[in-house]
Protein backbone atom coordinates (compact mmCIF):
# COMPACT_ATOMS: atom_id res chain seq x y z
CA UNK A 1 0.00 0.00 0.00
CA UNK A 2 1.97 2.95 -1.11
CA UNK A 3 1.45 5.77 -3.56
CA UNK A 4 2.17 6.13 -6.99
CA UNK A 5 5.06 8.76 -7.76
CA UNK A 6 5.48 10.38 -11.19
CA UNK A 7 8.66 12.58 -11.22
CA UNK A 8 9.29 14.02 -14.78
CA UNK A 9 9.05 14.42 -18.37
CA UNK A 10 13.36 14.44 -19.87
CA UNK A 11 12.76 15.64 -23.36
CA UNK A 12 10.46 15.66 -26.30
CA UNK A 13 9.29 12.15 -27.32
CA UNK A 14 8.67 10.43 -30.58
CA UNK A 15 4.57 9.51 -30.44
CA UNK A 16 1.55 10.41 -31.71
CA UNK A 17 -0.59 12.58 -29.44
CA UNK A 18 -3.71 10.42 -30.21
CA UNK A 19 -1.45 7.40 -28.71
CA UNK A 20 -0.36 9.10 -25.82
CA UNK A 21 -3.99 9.66 -25.02
CA UNK A 22 -4.63 6.32 -25.68
CA UNK A 23 -2.17 5.10 -23.20
CA UNK A 24 -2.71 7.31 -20.39
CA UNK A 25 -6.17 6.36 -21.22
CA UNK A 26 -5.51 2.38 -20.72
CA UNK A 27 -3.50 3.69 -17.42
CA UNK A 28 -6.68 5.24 -16.10
CA UNK A 29 -9.28 1.76 -16.83
CA UNK A 30 -7.30 -0.27 -16.02
CA UNK A 31 -5.70 1.09 -13.03
CA UNK A 32 -9.30 2.31 -11.49
CA UNK A 33 -10.68 -0.78 -10.52
CA UNK A 34 -10.76 -1.54 -6.69
CA UNK A 35 -8.88 -4.98 -6.26
CA UNK A 36 -11.34 -5.88 -5.12
CA UNK A 37 -13.52 -3.74 -3.40
CA UNK A 38 -12.67 -3.82 0.38
CA UNK A 39 -16.36 -3.65 2.38
CA UNK A 40 -16.46 -2.54 5.81
CA UNK A 41 -19.06 -4.21 6.84
CA UNK A 42 -17.31 -7.45 7.25
CA UNK A 43 -15.89 -5.88 10.10
CA UNK A 44 -18.07 -6.39 13.40
CA UNK A 45 -18.00 -4.86 16.99
CA UNK A 46 -18.45 -7.89 19.39
CA UNK A 47 -19.54 -7.42 23.16
CA UNK A 48 -17.21 -8.90 25.98
CA UNK A 49 -17.24 -9.48 29.20
CA UNK A 50 -17.61 -6.29 31.63
CA UNK A 51 -14.97 -4.88 32.96
CA UNK A 52 -15.22 -5.32 36.56
CA UNK A 53 -13.37 -2.62 37.70
CA UNK A 54 -16.18 -0.13 37.22
CA UNK A 55 -16.22 2.33 34.42
CA UNK A 56 -13.78 4.92 34.50
CA UNK A 57 -12.00 7.58 31.79
CA UNK A 58 -8.10 8.02 30.94
CA UNK A 59 -7.27 4.08 31.83
CA UNK A 60 -3.57 3.04 30.80
CA UNK A 61 -4.06 -0.03 28.22
CA UNK A 62 -1.59 -2.47 26.83
CA UNK A 63 -1.44 -6.47 25.72
CA UNK A 64 0.78 -9.30 24.70
CA UNK A 65 -0.59 -11.86 22.48
CA UNK A 66 -3.17 -13.41 25.23
CA UNK A 67 -3.43 -10.85 27.51
CA UNK A 68 -4.67 -7.44 27.77
CA UNK A 69 -3.63 -5.24 30.59
CA UNK A 70 -6.04 -1.66 32.30
CA UNK A 71 -4.36 0.19 34.99
CA UNK A 72 -5.67 3.52 36.28
CA UNK A 73 -7.51 5.90 35.39
CA UNK A 74 -10.51 8.74 36.81
CA UNK A 75 -13.79 7.02 38.46
CA UNK A 76 -17.22 8.53 39.63
CA UNK A 77 -15.56 7.55 42.80
CA UNK A 78 -11.53 8.64 42.48
CA UNK A 79 -9.57 11.26 40.08
CA UNK A 80 -6.65 8.95 40.50
CA UNK A 81 -6.70 5.19 40.75
CA UNK A 82 -4.00 2.30 40.60
CA UNK A 83 -6.34 -0.53 40.58
CA UNK A 84 -5.08 -3.33 38.02
CA UNK A 85 -6.07 -5.48 36.04
CA UNK A 86 -5.35 -8.69 33.39
CA UNK A 87 -7.73 -9.51 31.18
CA UNK A 88 -7.41 -13.28 29.67
CA UNK A 89 -8.67 -13.17 25.78
CA UNK A 90 -9.30 -17.20 25.32
CA UNK A 91 -11.83 -17.59 28.29
CA UNK A 92 -12.87 -13.64 27.71
CA UNK A 93 -12.10 -13.02 32.15
CA UNK A 94 -10.85 -10.58 34.17
CA UNK A 95 -8.28 -11.12 37.06
CA UNK A 96 -8.02 -8.31 39.70
CA UNK A 97 -3.81 -7.84 40.06
CA UNK A 98 -4.14 -4.83 42.97
CA UNK A 99 -2.75 -5.98 46.11
CA UNK A 100 -0.96 -8.50 44.61
CA UNK A 101 2.60 -9.12 43.84
CA UNK A 102 2.21 -7.81 40.63
CA UNK A 103 0.43 -4.44 41.33
CA UNK A 104 1.49 -1.08 40.15
CA UNK A 105 4.16 0.62 42.68
CA UNK A 106 3.97 3.83 41.54
CA UNK A 107 1.45 6.80 42.71
CA UNK A 108 -1.77 6.25 41.88
CA UNK A 109 -2.84 8.76 38.47
CA UNK A 110 -5.31 9.30 35.54
CA UNK A 111 -4.40 10.77 31.65
CA UNK A 112 -1.74 8.61 31.88
CA UNK A 113 -0.19 6.16 28.92
CA UNK A 114 1.51 2.96 27.74
CA UNK A 115 2.91 1.14 24.96
CA UNK A 116 3.46 -1.96 23.97
CA UNK A 117 4.83 -3.95 20.78
CA UNK A 118 2.80 -4.55 17.92
CA UNK A 119 5.53 -6.18 15.61
CA UNK A 120 7.83 -8.46 18.45
CA UNK A 121 5.39 -10.75 19.54
CA UNK A 122 8.64 -11.86 21.77
CA UNK A 123 8.85 -8.53 23.56
CA UNK A 124 7.13 -8.93 26.44
CA UNK A 125 7.88 -5.36 27.99
CA UNK A 126 5.36 -2.55 28.13
CA UNK A 127 6.47 1.05 28.86
CA UNK A 128 4.13 3.81 30.58
CA UNK A 129 4.00 6.31 33.15
CA UNK A 130 3.36 10.53 33.16
CA UNK A 131 -0.59 11.65 33.32
CA UNK A 132 -1.27 13.32 36.69
CA UNK A 133 -1.23 12.35 40.66
CA UNK A 134 -2.01 14.39 44.00
CA UNK A 135 -2.50 16.79 41.55
CA UNK A 136 0.51 17.18 40.03
CA UNK A 137 1.58 16.62 36.60
CA UNK A 138 4.08 13.66 36.25
CA UNK A 139 7.23 12.73 35.10
CA UNK A 140 7.82 8.97 35.73
CA UNK A 141 8.44 5.99 33.21
CA UNK A 142 7.89 2.45 33.99
CA UNK A 143 8.62 -1.23 32.44
CA UNK A 144 6.35 -3.78 32.99
CA UNK A 145 7.05 -7.50 31.51
CA UNK A 146 3.86 -8.85 30.93
CA UNK A 147 4.94 -12.50 31.14
CA UNK A 148 6.92 -12.23 34.83
CA UNK A 149 5.02 -9.09 35.78
CA UNK A 150 7.86 -7.14 37.04
CA UNK A 151 7.99 -3.57 37.54
CA UNK A 152 11.31 -1.51 36.60
CA UNK A 153 11.64 2.25 37.31
CA UNK A 154 13.04 3.81 34.31
CA UNK A 155 15.19 7.28 33.91
CA UNK A 156 12.41 9.97 34.73
CA UNK A 157 11.62 12.31 31.63
CA UNK A 158 13.96 15.41 32.05
CA UNK A 159 11.12 17.78 30.49
CA UNK A 160 8.39 19.21 32.44
CA UNK A 161 5.57 16.62 33.48
CA UNK A 162 2.39 16.51 31.81
CA UNK A 163 -0.83 14.86 31.75
CA UNK A 164 -2.22 13.19 28.53
CA UNK A 165 0.80 13.53 25.99
CA UNK A 166 1.51 11.85 22.92
CA UNK A 167 3.05 9.00 23.31
CA UNK A 168 4.87 6.19 20.40
CA UNK A 169 7.29 3.23 20.09
CA UNK A 170 9.39 3.29 17.08
CA UNK A 171 10.31 -0.27 17.21
CA UNK A 172 12.66 -0.56 14.38
CA UNK A 173 15.01 2.17 16.52
CA UNK A 174 14.20 0.84 19.83
CA UNK A 175 12.62 4.49 21.19
CA UNK A 176 9.75 5.70 22.44
CA UNK A 177 9.00 9.32 21.53
CA UNK A 178 6.93 11.57 24.22
CA UNK A 179 5.95 15.20 23.41
CA UNK A 180 2.93 17.50 23.86
CA UNK A 181 0.29 17.06 26.77
CA UNK A 182 -0.29 19.24 29.30
CA UNK A 183 0.78 20.85 32.52
CA UNK A 184 1.62 23.96 35.23
CA UNK A 185 2.38 25.96 32.13
CA UNK A 186 -0.26 24.89 30.17
CA UNK A 187 -0.14 23.21 27.11
CA UNK A 188 3.41 22.20 25.41
CA UNK A 189 4.75 21.12 21.45
CA UNK A 190 7.59 19.92 22.75
CA UNK A 191 9.18 16.47 21.50
CA UNK A 192 11.74 14.04 23.12
CA UNK A 193 13.24 10.50 22.43
CA UNK A 194 13.65 7.61 24.75
CA UNK A 195 16.16 5.26 24.35
CA UNK A 196 15.18 1.89 26.14
CA UNK A 197 18.81 0.68 25.49
CA UNK A 198 20.55 3.01 27.14
CA UNK A 199 17.64 4.35 29.33
CA UNK A 200 18.30 7.88 28.51
CA UNK A 201 16.20 10.73 27.05
CA UNK A 202 16.99 13.22 24.25
CA UNK A 203 15.16 16.61 23.04
CA UNK A 204 13.89 16.45 19.67
CA UNK A 205 12.69 19.36 17.65
CA UNK A 206 9.34 20.68 18.43
CA UNK A 207 6.44 19.72 17.09
CA UNK A 208 5.91 22.53 14.23
CA UNK A 209 1.97 23.52 15.16
CA UNK A 210 0.72 24.48 18.43
CA UNK A 211 1.11 23.57 21.97
CA UNK A 212 -1.71 21.02 22.69
CA UNK A 213 -2.69 18.23 24.84
CA UNK A 214 -4.35 14.95 24.28
CA UNK A 215 -3.96 14.68 20.53
CA UNK A 216 -4.53 11.50 18.55
CA UNK A 217 -1.07 9.72 17.72
CA UNK A 218 0.37 6.16 16.25
CA UNK A 219 3.72 4.82 15.18
CA UNK A 220 4.17 3.27 11.64
CA UNK A 221 7.93 1.79 10.86
CA UNK A 222 9.99 4.81 11.69
CA UNK A 223 7.52 7.53 11.36
CA UNK A 224 5.38 8.74 14.30
CA UNK A 225 1.98 10.32 13.90
CA UNK A 226 0.75 13.30 15.71
CA UNK A 227 -1.88 15.54 15.74
CA UNK A 228 -5.59 16.74 16.02
CA UNK A 229 -6.21 17.44 19.74
CA UNK A 230 -7.04 20.43 22.17
CA UNK A 231 -4.78 23.61 21.34
CA UNK A 232 -4.72 26.84 23.55
CA UNK A 233 -6.52 28.69 21.01
CA UNK A 234 -10.41 29.54 20.75
CA UNK A 235 -11.39 29.02 16.53
CA UNK A 236 -10.53 26.20 16.18
CA UNK A 237 -9.09 24.86 20.44
CA UNK A 238 -10.01 21.30 18.56
CA UNK A 239 -7.76 20.73 15.46
CA UNK A 240 -7.75 18.81 12.43
CA UNK A 241 -4.31 19.18 11.33
CA UNK A 242 -1.78 15.88 11.11
CA UNK A 243 2.29 15.62 11.16
CA UNK A 244 4.96 13.19 10.21
CA UNK A 245 8.24 12.93 12.39
CA UNK A 246 10.77 10.87 10.67
CA UNK A 247 12.72 9.32 13.32
CA UNK A 248 15.68 8.78 10.98
CA UNK A 249 16.20 12.17 9.26
CA UNK A 250 14.89 14.01 12.17
CA UNK A 251 12.83 15.98 10.34
CA UNK A 252 8.89 16.93 10.41
CA UNK A 253 6.48 16.98 7.49
CA UNK A 254 3.13 18.07 7.48
CA UNK A 255 0.46 15.53 5.99
CA UNK A 256 -3.06 16.72 4.98
CA UNK A 257 -5.63 17.68 7.40
CA UNK A 258 -7.80 15.62 8.47
CA UNK A 259 -10.88 14.74 6.01
CA UNK A 260 -11.93 10.80 5.82
CA UNK A 261 -13.61 9.02 2.56
CA UNK A 262 -15.87 6.01 2.28
CA UNK A 263 -14.42 3.04 0.63
CA UNK A 264 -16.12 3.81 -2.37
CA UNK A 265 -15.94 7.58 -3.39
CA UNK A 266 -12.83 9.78 -2.40
CA UNK A 267 -14.43 12.43 -4.50
CA UNK A 268 -16.03 14.00 -1.19
CA UNK A 269 -14.91 13.56 2.49
CA UNK A 270 -17.73 12.02 5.08
CA UNK A 271 -16.10 13.99 7.51
CA UNK A 272 -13.47 16.82 8.17
CA UNK A 273 -14.71 16.87 11.66
CA UNK A 274 -11.75 18.31 13.97
CA UNK A 275 -11.64 15.89 16.94
CA UNK A 276 -9.75 15.24 20.02
CA UNK A 277 -9.87 12.62 23.53
CA UNK A 278 -10.13 9.53 21.92
CA UNK A 279 -8.02 6.64 21.82
CA UNK A 280 -5.77 5.44 18.85
CA UNK A 281 -3.05 2.67 17.88
CA UNK A 282 -1.14 0.93 15.25
CA UNK A 283 -2.05 -2.62 13.89
CA UNK A 284 0.43 -5.09 12.44
CA UNK A 285 -0.46 -8.11 10.02
CA UNK A 286 1.70 -9.71 12.00
CA UNK A 287 4.42 -10.15 14.04
CA UNK A 288 7.39 -9.38 11.62
CA UNK A 289 9.81 -6.30 11.52
CA UNK A 290 8.40 -6.23 7.58
CA UNK A 291 4.57 -7.07 8.52
CA UNK A 292 2.12 -4.15 7.06
CA UNK A 293 1.21 -1.76 9.73
CA UNK A 294 -1.85 0.32 9.93
CA UNK A 295 -2.73 3.68 12.19
CA UNK A 296 -6.27 4.13 13.81
CA UNK A 297 -8.10 6.46 15.37
CA UNK A 298 -11.51 5.49 17.29
CA UNK A 299 -14.00 7.49 19.29
CA UNK A 300 -13.48 10.46 21.42
CA UNK A 301 -14.92 14.35 20.97
CA UNK A 302 -15.62 16.21 17.87
CA UNK A 303 -15.14 19.99 16.83
CA UNK A 304 -17.01 21.32 19.83
CA UNK A 305 -15.47 19.69 22.56
CA UNK A 306 -18.58 17.19 22.91
CA UNK A 307 -20.21 13.71 21.92
CA UNK A 308 -19.93 12.71 18.46
CA UNK A 309 -23.51 10.86 16.99
CA UNK A 310 -21.48 7.63 16.25
CA UNK A 311 -18.49 5.99 17.92
CA UNK A 312 -16.01 7.68 14.85
CA UNK A 313 -13.14 4.80 13.40
CA UNK A 314 -10.64 5.83 10.76
CA UNK A 315 -7.84 4.33 9.31
CA UNK A 316 -5.22 6.33 7.85
CA UNK A 317 -3.51 5.61 4.50
CA UNK A 318 0.05 6.40 5.44
CA UNK A 319 1.50 6.58 1.80
CA UNK A 320 -1.17 8.72 0.16
CA UNK A 321 -1.99 10.73 3.27
CA UNK A 322 -6.22 10.00 2.90
CA UNK A 323 -7.91 8.34 6.22
CA UNK A 324 -10.95 6.04 5.39
CA UNK A 325 -13.62 5.90 7.27
CA UNK A 326 -14.20 2.32 9.29
CA UNK A 327 -17.72 1.09 11.12
CA UNK A 328 -18.04 2.55 14.23
CA UNK A 329 -18.34 1.35 17.95
CA UNK A 330 -21.63 1.24 19.01
CA UNK A 331 -23.40 4.14 20.53
CA UNK A 332 -22.39 7.64 20.55
CA UNK A 333 -18.46 8.62 20.93
CA UNK A 334 -16.91 8.64 24.08
CA UNK A 335 -14.32 10.98 25.60
CA UNK A 336 -11.16 9.08 26.53
CA UNK A 337 -11.30 5.85 26.05
CA UNK A 338 -8.72 2.89 26.30
CA UNK A 339 -7.69 0.37 23.91
CA UNK A 340 -5.20 -2.68 23.35
CA UNK A 341 -4.30 -4.80 20.13
CA UNK A 342 -3.28 -8.32 21.46
CA UNK A 343 0.04 -9.04 19.89
CA UNK A 344 0.23 -11.48 16.66
CA UNK A 345 -3.72 -10.67 15.45
CA UNK A 346 -5.14 -8.00 14.36
CA UNK A 347 -8.04 -7.68 17.03
CA UNK A 348 -8.56 -4.71 19.00
CA UNK A 349 -10.14 -3.88 22.44
CA UNK A 350 -11.86 -1.00 23.15
CA UNK A 351 -12.67 0.01 27.33
CA UNK A 352 -14.43 2.33 29.30
CA UNK A 353 -15.02 6.26 28.43
CA UNK A 354 -16.90 9.35 29.43
CA UNK A 355 -20.14 10.39 28.19
CA UNK A 356 -20.28 13.78 30.24
CA UNK A 357 -23.66 14.99 28.61
CA UNK A 358 -25.43 12.09 30.29
CA UNK A 359 -22.53 11.62 32.76
CA UNK A 360 -22.32 7.43 32.41
CA UNK A 361 -18.69 6.09 33.37
CA UNK A 362 -18.50 3.09 30.98
CA UNK A 363 -17.14 -0.21 31.81
CA UNK A 364 -18.28 -2.19 28.97
CA UNK A 365 -15.30 -4.34 26.38
CA UNK A 366 -16.32 -4.44 22.61
CA UNK A 367 -13.79 -6.36 20.23
CA UNK A 368 -13.19 -6.45 16.80
CA UNK A 369 -10.80 -8.02 14.02
CA UNK A 370 -9.47 -5.66 11.41
CA UNK A 371 -8.15 -9.09 9.53
CA UNK A 372 -10.24 -7.82 6.05
CA UNK A 373 -7.99 -5.12 6.07
CA UNK A 374 -5.06 -7.50 5.81
CA UNK A 375 -5.98 -9.99 3.65
CA UNK A 376 -3.99 -10.20 0.59
CA UNK A 377 -6.45 -8.75 -1.97
CA UNK A 378 -7.68 -6.02 0.31
CA UNK A 379 -6.03 -2.80 -0.58
CA UNK A 380 -6.68 1.15 0.70
CA UNK A 381 -7.10 3.17 -2.75
CA UNK A 382 -6.89 2.41 -5.96
CA UNK A 383 -4.36 -0.40 -7.84
CA UNK A 384 -1.98 0.30 -10.54
CA UNK A 385 -1.40 -2.85 -12.46
CA UNK A 386 2.39 -2.96 -12.88
CA UNK A 387 3.03 -3.70 -16.78
CA UNK A 388 1.15 -1.72 -19.41
CA UNK A 389 2.70 -2.68 -22.92
CA UNK A 390 1.57 -0.47 -26.40
CA UNK A 391 2.97 -1.03 -29.41
CA UNK A 392 2.97 0.46 -32.75
CA UNK A 393 4.70 1.60 -35.61
CA UNK A 394 6.49 4.19 -33.76
CA UNK A 395 5.07 4.22 -30.23
CA UNK A 396 6.47 1.82 -27.33
CA UNK A 397 5.22 2.82 -23.72
CA UNK A 398 5.68 0.34 -20.99
CA UNK A 399 5.81 -0.08 -17.39
CA UNK A 400 8.62 -2.20 -17.10
CA UNK A 401 10.01 -4.22 -13.78
CA UNK A 402 12.08 -0.81 -12.72
CA UNK A 403 8.59 0.92 -12.85
CA UNK A 404 9.36 3.29 -15.61
CA UNK A 405 7.04 4.33 -18.71
CA UNK A 406 9.24 4.46 -21.94
CA UNK A 407 8.46 6.07 -25.18
CA UNK A 408 10.84 5.13 -27.93
CA UNK A 409 13.35 4.05 -25.28
CA UNK A 410 13.39 7.26 -23.64
CA UNK A 411 12.94 6.91 -19.85
CA UNK A 412 10.37 9.50 -18.93
CA UNK A 413 7.60 8.69 -16.30
CA UNK A 414 9.32 6.92 -13.48
CA UNK A 415 7.51 5.14 -10.75
CA UNK A 416 7.67 3.32 -7.25
CA UNK A 417 8.08 0.25 -7.21
CA UNK A 418 4.82 -2.33 -7.42
CA UNK A 419 2.30 -2.94 -6.83
CA UNK A 420 1.26 0.18 -6.04
CA UNK A 421 -1.80 1.68 -4.76
CA UNK A 422 -3.16 5.50 -5.11
CA UNK A 423 -6.60 7.90 -5.24
CA UNK A 424 -7.26 8.07 -8.96
CA UNK A 425 -8.87 11.43 -8.24
CA UNK A 426 -5.73 12.83 -6.85
CA UNK A 427 -3.74 11.62 -9.72
CA UNK A 428 -5.94 12.31 -12.56
CA UNK A 429 -4.93 15.98 -12.15
CA UNK A 430 -1.36 14.77 -12.95
CA UNK A 431 -2.22 12.57 -15.70
CA UNK A 432 -3.72 15.32 -17.22
CA UNK A 433 -0.68 17.69 -16.78
CA UNK A 434 1.22 14.77 -18.24
CA UNK A 435 -0.63 14.84 -21.27
CA UNK A 436 -0.69 18.14 -22.18
CA UNK A 437 3.05 18.36 -21.53
CA UNK A 438 3.66 15.92 -23.81
CA UNK A 439 1.24 17.35 -26.30
CA UNK A 440 3.30 20.70 -26.05
CA UNK A 441 6.45 19.15 -26.36
CA UNK A 442 5.02 17.58 -30.40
Amino acid sequence: MADLHYHHVTRAMVASPSSILIVLLLLLCRGSHATPAFNPDSLIWEARSEFPGGGRHHPITFANATHGFVLSGSTAQSSYTSDFWVYEAATDSWKNLTGTSSAFPGIPRTQAYGVASTLDCANSKAYLGFGAGNGQPLTDLWEFDMFTHEWKQLADFPGLGRRHPAMNFVEPLGEIHVGLGDGILGNYNDYWSYSIAKDEWKQLDNFPSSERHHPFYFAIDTQSYVGLGHSSGFDPYIERDWYRYDALDGTWSQEADFASYSWEDESSPLTTEARVAGTEFSVASSCDSDARTLGFVLSGDGSDHGTMTTGEFHVFDAPNSIWHALPPHPGPSRWAPGSFVLQGSNRVYLLGGYDRQQNIFFSDLWTIDLKPLFDDEATIGINVENEIEMNGDDNKIEMNGEDTVEVNGDSSLAASSAPRTFNLARYFVSLVAVTSTLIVAL
